[in-house]
């Protein structure tokens, strides 16, 4: 980013903060941005993704495949529903890693206790534990702020 405004270059993100175009007043004010909504697929001014791995990723992707790039936001009328969706992947990212780590305690635990304590259990063991872990993101949904 430093780079575009060392050459004189500001990104969308940027000249639309600039604008001041605000869906709140008050601290919890996030700038809007123009993209494309994430619930009703709407090319709309809403509140940005926050940039976590997965959306940085698919920007990158987009960018390697020299796609136009397009921002997820919520609109001011899905808003709502977006963090109703995140609450709901992050309850189930806390339970599939409660799962994940009971699996583990039960078969590698289980394994020490019978006295069968070695590498062919502890590792299958650890292997379908981070499996367990990962199947929450099947169900990815980005965050928009608290």
């Amino acid at each position: 980013m430093a780079m575009h405004f060392a050459k004189g270059k500001k990104r969308a993100s940027a000249q639309a903060q600039e604008k001041g175009a605000h869906a709140e007043t008050g601290a919890h004010a996030q700038a809007l941005e123009t993209g494309v909504c994430i619930i009703c697929g709407g090319m709309l001014a809403g509140t940005p993704a926050s940039p976590e791995f997965l959306i940085l990723a698919a920007r990158r992707l987009r960018s390697i495949l020299r796609q136009q790039p397009r921002h997820t936001i919520a609109c001011a009328a899905h808003l709502e529903e977006a963090k109703g969706m995140r609450a709901k992947f992050e309850k189930r990212r806390r339970d599939y890693s409660y799962g994940a780590m009971l699996f583990f305690a039960i078969a590698a635990g289980g394994s020490f206790f019978f006295g069968r304590g070695d590498l062919g259990l502890f590792i299958p063991s650890l292997i379908g534990a981070l499996v367990i872990a990962a199947l929450p993101f099947f169900y990815y949904f980005p965050s928009f702020g608290k």
